[in-house]
């Protein structure tokens, strides 16, 4: 599973299908907002906010829960989850050095642990690695930055 956005992102460089993708995702919300009496829940998610252009035109009743406090921890492991659902595979885990690796999300509530890091940590042998860079570096920002040629600033040697 993607995020919604990833298609377009993936032809940001490419108008022409990027435009056949807006319009079938388009039919998608369309197919989605169609059924909607017969859905209670359906959660879409995206690293970019795209919910105020036309691919949403079609589907009217959504809400943005990025910083609603109520859904804070529904994208991450709280500490815990980590302590008690998940403690059976962190056996001699420094929690400390957990958290400084992993636990960086905080959408107005409570800091999460990244799901995707943690899943990984735990199937690679409790060895900490930047698992969320190594697999989802935004190739289309870096994309963006060659074509446009915008300062890039030497930030290795800098600690903060």
């Amino acid at each position: 599973m993607h995020e919604y956005d990833k298609p377009l992102l993936d032809n940001i460089e490419n108008p022409e299908m990027a435009a056949i993708i807006r319009k079938e995702l388009k039919n998608l919300y369309s197919a989605i907002k169609e059924r909607d009496a017969d859905l209670q829940f359906v959660f879409l998610t995206g690293v970019s906010k795209f919910s105020k252009v036309s691919i949403f035109n079609r589907i009217n009743n959504l809400k943005d829960i990025t910083l609603s406090t109520a859904y804070a921890a529904l994208c991450g492991y709280t500490q815990n989850d980590l302590e008690t659902i998940v403690a059976e595979y962190l056996t001699g885990v420094n929690w400390s050095e957990l958290k400084r690796w992993y636990n960086g999300y905080n959408f107005l509530g409570e800091p999460v642990h990244n799901p995707f890091d943690i899943l990984l940590f735990i199937s690679e042998n409790l060895q900490y690695r930047n698992y969320w860079f190594e697999t989802a570096t935004p190739g289309f920002l870096m994309k963006l930055f060659r074509k446009n040629q915008y300062f890039l600033p030497d930030l290795d040697s800098i600690t903060a």
